[in-house]
This record gives C-alpha cells, sequence and structure tokens, in this order.
C-alpha cells in the first residue's frame, strides 16, 4: 500500500468516526429530550431540530463515504434502507427508535 493511500485510509476512517460520534450525540440528545418530560410541551423544538440536524449530516456523510468507497452503489444503499423501512410493516421512511 502506498503511503498515498495509507493516508487517504487514516483520513476516511476519522470520517467514518466522526460520524458515528454525530450520530452517538444525536441519540443521546434525544434521549435526553425524552428523560426530560417527553410531553410535547416539554420539548425544546430548537434542541430537537439541532439533534434531527446532526443525525442527518451523520447518516449523509456515511451513505456518502461507503459509496465513494466502492462498497455499495447509492441504489444498493437505496434498496437497502427501503428494505429495512419495511422491516416494522409499515413503508414509512422511519425505523422504530429503540
Amino acid at each position: 500500500m502506498s503511503l498515498i493511500n495509507w493516508i487517504f485510509d487514516i483520513y476516511q476512517h476519522s470520517r467514518i468516526e466522526n460520524a458515528h460520534s454525530e450520530a452517538s450525540a444525536a441519540r443521546a440528545e434525544l434521549a435526553s429530550m425524552r428523560a426530560n418530560g417527553g410531553g410535547a410541551g416539554d420539548v425544546d423544538m430548537a434542541r430537537l431540530e439541532q439533534a434531527l440536524g446532526s443525525l442527518a449530516l451523520a447518516t449523509k456523510t456515511f451513505q456518502r463515504m461507503l459509496v465513494e468507497k466502492g462498497v455499495c452503489t447509492h441504489e444498493e444503499f437505496s434498496a437497502l434502507m427501503h428494505q429495512i423501512d419495511l422491516e416494522d410493516g409499515r413503508r414509512d421512511g422511519q425505523a422504530p427508535l429503540p
């Protein structure tokens, strides 16, 4: 493996780790919001939108990285996403939260 490839792999791994960290932070933020009441009146919409935005960014980064690294195509990713969407019996573009 050449030095350039090695450096690129390190860079890609750091991007993957950042995406994982951002997704974990968004999940923790959502869990915190739920633990602090969970009622519609108790939800801080700005914090919720920020958490969802962070999660969306991490997801898009992860998808783009998989496609750019040749792990899968955009079509394969989309097909699997739709398959997973149907696992709960509904095609609603969401996965049930744990």
